[in-house]
């Protein structure tokens, strides 16, 4: 039989090693690249929508044009996988921003939802003057052309709750778009 003095060494040497493999194991948070200014657009119901609309709410931002022949349907069918996965959680929203808005009318990005099988409660297709868009894209997200934005990025970003951005992903690549479930399950759990 093992004496209490022994028994308690073992104890505190076990817990050390516990907390030693949780501190090496633990997932680092994700970074802070930067934050979303205030903004308010018109959704694809012909409503303002903006910042008020996203506060407090983890969301996904992506920019196309509806008449794309390239990448857009590509992101936008990944969109439709993330809004799809976590639709029952009323707390994650999706984001598509038109970067032609002469063309892209609320009624023309109605069309396009609906093309994609989007809840519009959860998922808002968003137009603005171009001048707008324009600011959105370099001053805010930090991505895209800042002469045409029809030149616009593939990217996928990646907003918490205070409107930071937390990650930048490919729009077009599976395994990107996987690891951005990945770390949007982990931002609603906190991390």
């Amino acid at each position: 039989m093992i004496s209490q003095k022994p028994r308690f060494i073992i104890y505190i040497i076990v817990g050390i090693l516990i907390g030693i493999t949780w501190w090496i194991t633990k997932p680092t948070p994700l970074p802070v690249l930067g934050s979303i200014p205030r903004f308010e657009m018109t959704n694809s119901k012909g409503v303002p929508f903006g910042t008020n609309d996203l506060t407090g709410k983890i969301w996904v931002a992506d920019f196309i044009f509806t008449t794309c022949a390239g990448p857009c349907p590509i992101m936008s069918t990944e969109m439709a996988d993330i809004h799809k996965t976590f639709l029952d959680d009323n707390e994650i929203h999706t984001v598509t921003y038109t970067v032609n808005p002469d063309y892209d009318t609320p009624e023309v990005l109605a069309d396009y939802a609906e093309r994609f099988n989007a809840d519009r409660s959860q998922w808002h297709f968003l137009t603005a003057p171009y001048e707008d868009i324009q600011s959105i894209i370099t001053d805010g997200f930090k991505m895209g052309d800042m002469e045409d934005i029809v030149f616009h990025s593939t990217r996928f970003a990646l907003i918490d709750r205070n409107m930071n951005i937390r990650g930048y992903y490919t729009g077009t690549e599976s395994d990107d778009v996987k690891k951005l479930k990945r770390d949007i399950s982990r931002l609603s759990q906190g991390s």
